[in-house]
């Protein structure tokens, strides 16, 4: 703005010296020429006199004595020179077309101005009429207005130079001071819109109501400033602690927003930044790339559930509108994985249940049906009703591992905690299994110590006698089977080592589930329901306790539990 001003300033005093100077030329060169005519109009007017006085004989005694700048002629009526001061009158050219011989002729006097060739430069002629008729002619050379001006124009230069200095020196000042009151609002205007002190710095009354509306202007943009901040923060803090991920695309699937989870379920790369990339560049699978295309060509939401990488991921797409028109797309992804896993575990839980369940049942009704046809000896009658009662024991202990287990299952808000020993507990547990393991010719042993902990006196009891109970019946003759009880770091620790059969280890992380089974022809010997290690598993974690397992097969089985 300085230099704007500096620059018009200049401007404006070169045109007013220039304008200013053009009109004194041409004034001085009016008052010139008038006076030049006035000269001449008087000295034609004695030149006649003394012509008329001497009865015009004494022509070139009387125009002779002339000063040397004035030319004089003498034409007769016809127009031929009769005499002339500054040439020889046989050689000149009639002038009876000359404008002031026209006019001497008709109205006693007569002037013009033109360029002379004659002369080279203009020239001022005034003619007067004599009494004998004849045009006496006064001319003078006179400079033109450009030669006025060429002949100043130095003059002009040397006065618009020093004005230029003048004027850049007095637009500095004056810029400068024009500016000081801007700059103070510039400098200030943080203060001025955090506390509004108006009056603490001066202001132009003129740029005063312009201050005021840039002020409340920025107070206003300062405060929807802080207002997107805060919600953007909001929105950064909620997309961060979400659990499922969150993916804003534009409708040419560039990624316009991806928060963490979003990123570890399509497993990215963390170092990479995807904004502004194509949602290809995180995700290749082909079914949600395809249902992004689907979801921004129709319009319409879509959801799936894909499997990446043994996980599954269930992914929300919905479109994003304004005044119908397409933005781009929303993409939810939840982690299915759990969740999936726990609905095939129903889906096989509700299979094996029924399984289980038909195969006592018809052992049951086809010897019953055997009986009420009679069709059976009465020798086999007894053998019959003894598969019956066993068959239906079994019955009854499967309803009843299930009943339990549902029990177990029931996340209670408060839990029926006590002070218990579980070193007692394991000691109750032993002696009433001892005369199994007799028969068996299998080793049942105790080592360890009062253990003191909080819990469910009637579920570890469940515990740690399905564990030992199922280490016996997995024992060969001759074998052994070990519960060791202890403390560490105010924990306690329940071991069972065996010298069974083991478990493989390709089936070492189902071994837990429910009516998972190894060996079904093994299971019908031991007459297992497959529930009790799953009913294990789940009393460890109602106490919020680690369960680990270490076996190899035809050595033996260890469990380690921490509660």
């Amino acid at each position: 703005m300085k230099k704007r001003i500096s620059l018009n300033l200049l401007l404006v005093t070169t045109i007013s010296v220039f304008l200013t100077t053009s009109l004194l030329v041409n004034i001085f060169y009016k008052f010139y020429m008038n006076k030049e005519k006035e000269n001449i109009r008087n000295y034609a007017d004695i030149a006649a006199n003394y012509l008329t006085l001497s009865n015009f004989n004494s022509i070139e005694e009387i125009l002779g004595n002339h000063n040397t700048d004035i030319r004089a002629t003498l034409i007769n009526q016809e127009g031929d020179v009769v005499f002339d001061t500054s040439r020889d009158d046989v050689d000149m050219d009639n002038h009876s077309n000359r404008p002031e011989f026209i006019q001497a002729t008709k109205n006693g006097t007569g002037e013009s101005i033109r360029y002379s060739t004659t002369l080279d430069s203009n020239t001022y002629y005034y003619a007067v009429l004599l009494s004998n008729g004849n045009i006496l002619r006064i001319a003078r050379e006179t400079d033109n207005i450009l030669s006025v001006f060429l002949s100043i124009l130095p003059g002009i230069f040397i006065i618009m130079s020093l004005v230029l200095f003048i004027s850049i020196y007095a637009s500095s000042l004056l810029s400068s001071k024009i500016l000081k009151p801007i700059n103070n609002i510039t400098d200030n205007m943080e203060s001025l819109i955090t506390k509004n002190q108006l009056d603490t710095i001066e202001i132009y009354d003129e740029l005063l109501p312009f201050v005021k509306t840039l002020v409340r202007q920025s107070e206003k943009i300062n405060s929807q400033l802080r207002d997107i901040t805060q919600k953007a923060d909001i929105m950064d803090t909620i997309m961060s602690n979400m659990n499922e991920g969150l993916i804003l695309v534009d409708n040419n699937r560039d990624i316009l927003s991806i928060n963490k989870s979003g990123l570890d379920l399509l497993q990215g790369n963390g170092q990479v930044d995807y904004i502004s990339k194509s949602f290809i560049n995180i995700c290749r699978n082909i079914e949600i790339n395809r249902a992004i295309d689907e979801v921004l060509k129709n319009k319409s939401s879509s959801e799936l559930i894909l499997n990446l990488n043994s996980n599954y991921i269930y992914v929300f797409i919905s479109p994003v509108f304004t005044n119908n028109e397409i933005l781009g797309a929303i993409i939810l992804l939840i982690d299915y994985t759990e969740k999936h896993k726990v609905e095939q575990m129903r889906k096989e839980f509700s299979s094996n249940v029924s399984h289980e369940l038909k195969t006592p049942l018809t052992s049951i009704n086809g010897y019953a049906e055997i009986i009420e046809g009679g069709m059976a000896k009465d020798e086999d009658v007894k053998n019959f009703a003894s598969i019956i009662r066993r068959e239906g024991t079994r019955l009854l202990n499967l309803i009843d591992s299930i009943i339990r287990l549902s029990k177990i299952e029931e996340n209670e808000p408060k839990k029926d905690f006590q002070t218990i020993d579980i070193y007692s507990i394991g000691q109750n547990i032993i002696d009433n299994l001892s005369l199994l393991a007799r028969d068996k010719k299998i080793h049942l042993s105790i080592v360890g110590e009062e253990t003191i902990i909080q819990g469910n006196r009637f579920m570890l009891e469940e515990l740690i006698y399905n564990l030992l109970d199922n280490a016996i019946k997995y024992t060969h003759a001759n074998g052994s089977v070990k519960l060791e009880i202890s403390s560490r770091n105010s924990h306690g620790i329940i071991k069972v080592t065996d010298t069974g059969v083991g478990i493989p280890i390709e089936h070492q992380d189902r071994i837990f589930e429910r009516f998972y089974i190894i060996d079904k022809s093994r299971n019908k010997k031991t007459q297992s329901t497959g529930l009790g290690l799953s009913i294990v598993k789940h009393i460890v974690e109602y106490h919020n306790g680690n369960i680990n397992l270490f076996s190899e097969p035809g050595k033996g089985t260890e469990v380690l539990i921490e509660i």
